[in-house]
């Protein structure tokens, strides 16, 4: 039992004098090492902490640096300031880039180069591009159409049961966009007479404009287009005639329309006797085909004569028509109503070729020469009675008696107005420089040839013949006068409107 307790007793002195070791070597070995670890520690914290702010302070002062200059920049470079963005143009208008620009930061107008041109053909959204010392700016514009279609009406004859197009009642339309035509409504013309209707137009931009017109629904159109101006034509070799001159088709329902010139087998440089056929249809469908003949000559001298017959149609007309026949001459007939019977001699004429002037209805002096409306009512009935033979209303006037006769001084100054009437109603007048002598009927065919040929070398000549009722000098003298001048290489032309000249002195 003592023992026991010795041993104890040993063992807890033995503890704690382990304890106290313990204490000693703490205090003495262990805590000073480690208190100096913990300072190094906190030194090597502190410097890093030191060398963190130091950067830190350098990354700040970097970026204010680097904020201060961009900055700089920033406030100091060139700046577009635009009156609006973006802006509302309208189509097809003209504008100036430069002028939506309200201000210029650093820089001035002149300096800015517009790099995209305004386009205003087309509605929708834009950009222009601007440039200034390098710098890009930018504006949008929209196009758009804010004006609605101005638009002329127009009435219509149509046949009964036609179809009839809204745009058939449109005469002109004026605006900056493509446009369409509608009906207001749907609308029957199957009923005869005249019927009002409305037509819509509208333009890309919606904007619309509505219109009225009148239908005259006729009876089904059966009559075919007439050409005028259509004369045989006579040309030298290699020439360019304008076909088209002169020549119009008026149909009853649609006036003036389009025609079309088959001319294949026509050949200018071969001299010839060719037919080119001239083609008109109304829109009923009626369809008119005319022929013409076109004669190439040989060039000649470049000497011409214009062989006129005044008076005419007569007794001799065919006589006269024969001859010129036989000598390939086409001559120009200023005609009258003398002989009614022979009226379709016109027709005759006009159909072998050879050009229908205007001289007179009556041929009495008195009394077309007694006002201007006396002598334009004349001249009327003549050109009626020319346009029933033959469709072709002409515009070559010949006065009786020239336009130096001095009938007319019963009245003051009627021929001076006249002469100037004439022409403002579009006709044209042609006197003559070279003569038969024929007016006076007494005179023998021999004295006729010898004055009519007196002119040889002169050019150009406007011969004045006469197709006499009585008279048989006339037509005898006529082959010899034509076997003269073609002997001296004289090209015998037709008159019409394009010829000048040949105008007398007026003495009243």
């Amino acid at each position: 039992m003592k023992n026991r307790n010795n041993f104890l007793f040993y063992i807890i002195i033995l503890l704690k004098n382990t304890y106290y070791c313990y204490n000693f070597f703490l205090i003495f070995t262990i805590k000073p090492c480690y208190a100096i670890m913990v300072r190094k520690r906190v030194e090597k914290m502190k410097n890093t902490l030191n060398k963190k702010r130091y950067l830190c302070i350098l990354l700040c002062a970097l970026l204010i640096i680097a904020l201060s200059v961009a900055g700089y920049i920033w406030f100091s470079m060139p700046r577009i300031h635009f009156t609006q963005n973006p802006i509302t143009l309208e189509v097809k208008e003209t504008y100036s880039a430069k002028a939506f620009i309200k201000k210029i930061d650093h820089g001035s107008l002149q300096d800015v180069h517009v790099e995209t041109n305004i386009d205003t053909t087309k509605l929708g959204n834009h950009q222009i591009t601007y440039t200034i010392d390098g710098h890009t700016f930018t504006l949008d514009y929209i196009v758009k159409d804010s004006k609605p279609p101005v638009v002329v009406a127009q009435d219509q004859k149509i046949s009964i049961g036609d179809k009839v197009a809204p745009e058939d009642f449109i005469q002109k339309i004026d605006d900056a966009t493509k446009t369409t035509a509608r009906f207001a409504k749907a609308y029957s013309f199957t009923k005869l007479g005249k019927q009002t209707v409305q037509i819509i137009v509208e333009d890309e931009g919606k904007n619309q404009t509505t219109v009225k017109a009148v239908a005259n629904i006729l009876k089904k159109d059966t009559q075919p287009p007439v050409f005028t101006g259509i004369l045989d034509m006579t040309i030298q070799k290699g020439e360019k005639p304008d076909f088209k001159k002169g020549v119009e088709a008026i149909d009853d329902r649609d006036g003036k329309i389009n025609f079309t010139i088959n001319k294949n087998n026509f050949d200018a440089k071969q001299p010839g006797r060719y037919s080119i056929t001239y083609q008109a249809i109304d829109n009923a469908g009626n369809k008119t085909e005319i022929n013409r003949t076109i004669i190439v000559q040989e060039k000649t001298s470049g000497k011409i004569i214009y062989l006129t017959i005044d008076d005419g149609p007569s007794a001799n007309t065919l006589k006269v028509l024969e001859i010129l026949d036989r000598y390939h001459v086409k001559a120009t007939f200023f005609v009258t109503a003398q002989c009614p019977s022979y009226l379709g001699y016109i027709k005759t004429a006009y159909q072998k070729g050879h050009a229908i002037g205007l001289h007179t209805y009556s041929h009495d002096y008195g009394a077309l020469y007694a006002s201007e409306s006396a002598y334009f009512k004349d001249l009327q009935n003549i050109s009626d009675v020319v346009k029933q033979q033959t469709g072709l209303t002409p515009n070559i006037i010949r006065f009786p008696g020239g336009s130096s006769n001095t009938v007319s001084s019963n009245v003051p100054g009627l021929m001076t107005r006249l002469a100037k009437a004439v022409q403002e109603r579009g006709y044209q007048y042609y006197d003559w420089n070279s003569s038969s002598g024929d007016g006076n009927s007494a005179l023998p065919s021999a004295s006729l040839i010898q004055e009519a040929t007196s002119y040889g070398g002169a050019s150009p000549l406007m011969m004045l013949t006469h197709d006499h009722p009585g008279s048989q000098a006339s037509v005898e003298a006529l082959p010899a006068i034509i076997e003269y001048y073609q002997s001296l290489g004289y090209t015998f032309k037709t008159v019409d409107s394009s010829v000048s000249g040949f105008h007398h002195g007026i003495n009243n």
